[in-house]
C-alpha cells in the first residue's frame, strides 16, 4: 500500500493535532491569569449615558457623560480600572451630544430673532 503525504503515520514527518509535539491545554473553566481588567462602573455610564443623551435628553445626559467620561479614562490611565475604551466612547458621544445641543439653541435663537 503506498503512502499519502498529509495522512497520519505518514513517512512526510507530518502530526496531527493534538498529537505528540503540541503543547497542554489550560484548564477548563479556570481561564488565564492576569487578564485585562474589567470596565468601571463609571466608563459603562458615561458610555449610556453619552447614547441616552445624543437621542432623548440633548442637554443634561451629554454634559454629564462628558464629566464621567474624562473621569473614568483618567481612572484607566493611571490602571486603576479597565473600559477605556468605552470611556472614550462617552467622551466622544458627550461632546457631539453637546455640540448638537449648542447648534440648536443657536438655531432657535436666530430663528427667533428672524421672525421678531
Amino acid at each position: 500500500m503506498a503512502d499519502q503525504a498529509g495522512i497520519a503515520g505518514g513517512t512526510n514527518g507530518t502530526q496531527v493535532p493534538g498529537g505528540p509535539g503540541y503543547g497542554a491545554q489550560p484548564p477548563v473553566g479556570h481561564g488565564y491569569p492576569g487578564g485585562a481588567p474589567l470596565p468601571s462602573g463609571k466608563a459603562t455610564a458615561s458610555m449610556v449615558l453619552g447614547i441616552l443623551g445624543l437621542v432623548l435628553i440633548p442637554i443634561i445626559l451629554p454634559i454629564i457623560a462628558l464629566c464621567l467620561g474624562i473621569s473614568a479614562k483618567r481612572m484607566a490611565d493611571r490602571g486603576e480600572g479597565g473600559g477605556r475604551g468605552q470611556a472614550v466612547a462617552g467622551i466622544v458621544m458627550g461632546s457631539v451630544g453637546i455640540a448638537f445641543a449648542v447648534l440648536g439653541m443657536t438655531v432657535a435663537t436666530v430663528q427667533a430673532l428672524a421672525w421678531a
